[in-house]
């Protein structure tokens, strides 16, 4: 018995990659596909413990606050940047909708991005330009992110270069972009949507796969007893399927991640880190909760292109 443990013991110091690579299972969920449980009745029983899903691609959010929803009817520039390569109507990138959405939704300040009034917002808010990650539900790694973002902006303001990152494509969800950067997800949404022609989607996946090589990956926003969902992961899946015109698609909820909470309850909001900490107002925090829950989008945001236009 002794050995037993210590063996359990030595294979729980082992690096998650290294487990994975040798076939240990330690990406395990539960499929719940296919028994008769409603999403709230999930989070409440499997609290922390990831879990198989199908989830409806219109009750699907693209992550961050823009409120693109998925689905038949998405208006998401992936969405319909897809359809309009498949139907033969782009002759170049800058032609498509993804081409138009990035060269008409540059808001300059992270409050700008979240849809917040400059008098209202807090100077940090103000003062940074849109970041990828940051919601009002975000823990202090998104309070960090802002801060060090307010660092680079000043530094890049006297000359100096702060971080090697590519700010100009870190954040998907404004422009402008590169062209060779929206090219290469053009021809990323063609070579995955040729891949689940060819092969079908895939249904299941081996538990020594990273949870995000397994599914999409969604966070569930709760709003008394109802559930939509921010995709953490797996974007052009989501997209792929919604241009395919799918109406649901596998994913996995309570899954851990950096990007922020995986399950976001609209009524703990005044406890949210940075409520707490006075970054984003409750009213605020509840105006952008509300919005990307409903898929509204925020003030000044564009009238997308459609494919056909």
């Amino acid at each position: 018995m002794p050995n037993t443990v210590n063996w359990l013991a030595a294979v729980g110091r082992l690096p998650i990659k290294v487990l994975a690579r040798a076939g240990v299972g330690v990406y395990r969920s539960r499929d719940l596909r296919h028994v008769a449980i409603t999403i709230p009745e999930v989070l409440a029983r499997y609290d922390h413990r990831p879990c198989i899903v199908e989830c409806p691609l219109a009750h699907c959010r693209w992550f961050g606050p823009t409120g693109l929803a998925y689905g038949r009817e998405s208006l998401h520039p992936y969405v319909q940047s897809l359809l309009q390569s498949l139907r033969g109507e782009c002759r170049s990138y800058q032609e498509s909708c993804l081409a138009h959405y990035w060269r008409s939704w540059r808001p300059a300040t992270l409050a700008q991005s979240l849809g917040l009034e400059a008098d209202s917002a807090h100077p940090m808010l103000n003062e940074s330009p849109p970041l990828s990650d940051f919601m009002p539900w975000g823990g202090v790694e998104q309070l960090e992110a802002l801060k060090t973002s307010i660092q680079a902006s000043r530094a890049g303001a006297s000359g100096f270069a702060a971080s090697p990152v590519r700010r100009d494509i870190a954040v998907r969800q404004v422009g402008p972009k590169p062209d060779w950067f929206g090219e290469q997800r053009i021809q990323h949404l063609l070579a995955l949507y040729n891949q689940i022609v060819s092969e079908g989607y895939r249904q299941r996946a081996s538990a020594a796969l990273s949870y995000k090589r397994q599914h999409v990956v969604l966070d569930a926003m709760v709003r008394g007893g109802d559930v939509r969902f921010l995709v953490a992961n797996g974007q052009h899946r989501a997209s792929v399927l919604s241009a395919m015109g799918q109406e649901s698609v596998p994913a996995l909820l309570n899954v851990s991640h950096k990007r922020g909470p995986s399950v976001i309850r609209r009524s703990e909001a005044e406890n949210w880190p940075l409520v707490r900490l006075g970054i984003i107002s409750l009213p605020d925090a509840l105006d952008v909760f509300d919005r990307v829950f409903e898929g509204r989008h925020p003030r000044g945001f564009p009238i997308l292109m459609r494919a056909g236009d």
